[in-house]
C-alpha cells in the first residue's frame, strides 16, 4: 500500500514540473516576442525618420539633364550626317546652261534652250531638263533671248547731301538692281566737273548690300541681287583750289559666278 502511494506521489510531482516548465517556455515566448516586435518598431521608425546619406532626388534630377543634353546632341550629330555640306568646290561642278532661245509652238507651248542641231525638218533643242527634237511644222516662232544681265539704277529716293564739319561733304542714297541677274561689286562713282566741262575731280566706294562667298572662297558685301536694294554714302574732299560747276553719278559693277 505505501510503495502504491510513492508511485502516485511521484507522477504528481512530476506532473506539476512539467507544468512549471511549460509555463516558464510559453512566458519566456511571449517575452521575446515583445522584444522583437519592439526592436522592429524601433528600426523601422529609425528608418522613416533618418534622412539619406546621398541626396536621391537631385542626383536624379542631374541625370535626368544629361540624358536631355546628350539626347540633344545625338540628333544635331545625325542630322549633320544626313545632310552634305555644300562647299565652292561642290558648287564648281555644278552648270547651269545659257540658253539662248524661245521656241513657240503651234499651240502656244514656249520652250526655253538651245539650238544645237536644225535641217529644213526638225531641229534638237538643248534645255535644262534634256535634249528635245521638234518637228518644223509644229513650230510657229523662234527668238533668240538675251543674255540675262544686272540692271543696276539710282532709286527714286533722293540723295541726301551733307556738309561735314572739315568742309567735305558726304552723299548718302539708294540703288536697286532691276535686272535678271546678280550684279557683283557694285560701286558708286561721283565725278565733280568745271564750267568748262573738264573733270576736276573724281571718287568712287562700294555699295552695302548682300554677303555672298564666290567660287574663288571671295567674300563680300557688295553684290546686288536682282530686285533687291543697296545703300551707299561717299564722303569726298574737294581741295579749295579747284571749283567745280556740276556733278554727275555712274554705277559700274561686275558679274562673276
Amino acid at each position: 500500500m505505501i510503495a502504491i502511494l510513492n508511485n502516485h506521489f511521484k507522477y504528481y510531482i512530476m506532473l506539476a514540473g512539467f507544468i512549471l516548465v511549460s509555463c516558464a517556455s510559453k512566458k519566456n515566448l511571449i517575452i521575446e516576442e515583445k522584444r522583437n516586435t519592439k526592436n522592429n518598431s524601433k528600426s523601422s521608425v529609425l528608418i522613416q525618420e533618418s534622412s539619406p546619406f546621398y541626396p536621391l532626388s537631385q542626383s536624379i534630377a542631374d541625370i535626368q539633364n544629361e540624358i536631355i543634353d546628350l539626347k540633344s546632341q545625338i540628333i544635331e550629330y545625325e542630322t549633320k550626317l544626313h545632310y552634305p555640306s555644300i562647299n565652292s568646290e561642290l558648287l564648281k561642278m555644278v552648270t547651269t546652261p545659257h540658253l539662248k532661245h524661245e521656241v513657240t509652238m503651234s499651240n502656244g507651248t514656249i520652250i526655253n534652250g538651245t539650238i544645237i542641231f536644225e535641217d529644213s525638218d526638225k531641229m534638237i533643242l538643248k534645255t535644262q531638263i534634256g535634249q528635245l527634237t521638234l518637228e518644223k511644222e509644229f513650230i510657229s516662232d523662234i527668238q533668240e533671248k538675251a543674255p540675262l544681265q544686272p540692271l543696276v539704277e539710282f532709286t527714286n529716293k533722293e540723295v541726301e547731301e551733307r556738309i561735314n564739319e572739315d568742309n567735305s561733304i558726304s552723299y548718302v542714297g539708294e540703288i536697286i538692281n532691276n535686272g535678271l541677274r546678280r550684279a557683283d561689286f557694285v560701286r558708286v562713282i561721283y565725278n565733280f566737273w568745271a564750267d568748262d566741262t573738264s573733270p576736276i575731280y573724281s571718287d568712287s566706294i562700294f555699295v552695302l548690300g548682300q554677303n555672298i562667298i564666290y567660287l574663288n572662297g571671295v567674300i563680300s558685301d557688295t553684290a546686288v541681287e536682282p530686285s533687291q536694294k543697296g545703300i551707299f554714302e561717299i564722303t569726298v574732299q574737294i581741295p579749295d583750289s579747284l571749283v567745280f560747276e556740276y556733278i554727275t553719278k555712274d554705277i559700274r559693277w561686275n558679274t562673276f559666278e
